[in-house]
């Protein structure tokens, strides 16, 4: 049983965009309303994981720590571990060691999430039990995926490395394995768990390898947020049921919170509501999310996020597959003359169609 989980953060540079909520890292980026951190929280705690430790860059760990105590999950008891600098020699993965101790563990990145729940057993094989169960993208070439030495390959000793598909985001770990890392032979650079079987195989432990059908995660594409907000609602639970009284008409999963206003509009789920909302006389589609305070009026959405405190009012046309950022206004000018009037951020993308 996995009692104890890690979650790595990643560097919050690495990213350039698209930067759509209030934080510049990838790992607080919001998908069905929330950060993609507390989702990895609820697959761990889904998991059967009671505490977890965050390992976070000194840059980021109080905004990770104050996001976290709002919006994680009630039922998992949170550590926050700063990993130190790479220029330093420090080792992002043993920093959390002391708080793992001899108890097997999962391991999982901040900014990604599986299509699947997270495996919860190490099973043996002929070769007995083994240290680390890693999870790679699936493939149908790719069923016999296993660490293979370089030294087998090239007749000297050098260190091993995975033969084919990258590893995903997400591995586990046996009793001690990381306890008996050693980063005063070779420190680790970065956040990368293909690097933690490398590692492993170092020490003379073994790694298991198994397909993951779906990995997604953040690195500057909105169409992955798009894809993560697709896949988290598409495990929505909620109905709601409309008031006779409010002209609205409801289909499929749909959660809208107490405190959001809905009027004569069309919802068909999944589509998840925030806060304070007000909806009316609008279509909104399937796949669909709306933070805290948005205002939507005489619009149709669809596959689209629109984040806190932004507008979108009557603009002509179906917005599809978009993402609109806080406090962001879309609408449509009825004044003379007509002409399109765009305020276009550094990076940013507008497609007319």
């Amino acid at each position: 049983m996995f009692t104890k989980g890690i979650v790595l953060v990643p560097d919050s540079t690495r990213s350039a965009g698209p930067w759509l909520g209030a934080t510049r890292a990838p790992s607080l980026q919001r998908v069905a309303n929330r950060p993609i951190i507390c989702h990895v929280l609820d697959a761990l705690a889904q998991a059967g994981v009671a505490q977890a430790a965050i390992v976070s860059p000194a840059e980021v760990a109080g905004e990770i720590a104050r996001c976290v105590e709002a919006e994680g999950p009630a039922d998992v008891a949170i550590s926050h571990l700063v990993s130190a600098p790479p220029e330093t020699g420090g080792d992002s993965l043993l920093a959390a060691a002391e708080f793992v101790g001899e108890q097997p563990c999962i391991l999982h990145r901040a900014d990604g999430l599986l299509g699947e729940l997270i495996l919860t057993t190490i099973e043996p094989d002929g070769a007995g039990v083994p240290d680390a169960v890693l999870l790679v993208n699936g493939a149908p070439t790719a069923t016999g995926l296993r660490l293979i030495s370089a030294a087998r390959r090239a007749g000297k000793a050098q260190d091993p490395t995975l033969t084919t598909s990258p590893v995903v985001g997400a591995c586990l770990l046996g009793p001690g394995v990381l306890a008996r890392l050693s980063p005063e032979r070779q420190p680790e650079q970065a956040l990368d768990l293909a690097s933690v079987a490398q590692r492993i195989a170092r020490e003379g432990g073994r790694t298991q390898v198994r397909l993951a059908r779906h990995w997604r995660h953040f690195d500057g594409d909105a169409h992955d947020l798009l894809d993560m907000n697709r896949a988290i609602l598409d495990r929505l639970d909620c109905e709601a049921t409309p008031s006779p009284h409010d002209g609205n008409h409801f289909e499929g999963n749909i959660s809208i919170h107490p405190t959001a206003r809905v009027s004569s509009s069309v919802i068909i789920g999944p589509v998840m509501i925030g806060a304070n909302a007000q909806i009316s006389d609008s279509y909104i589609g399937p796949h669909t999310s709306i933070e805290e305070r948005v205002r939507v009026e005489g619009a149709e959405l669809e596959r689209s996020i629109v984040l806190a405190d932004a507008s979108v009012l009557h603009v002509g046309s179906r917005l599809v597959t978009s993402i609109v950022g806080r406090h962001a206004r879309i609408f449509r000018d009825f004044s003379m003359p007509r002409a399109l009037r765009l305020q276009v951020g550094e990076g940013d993308e507008v497609a007319l169609c």
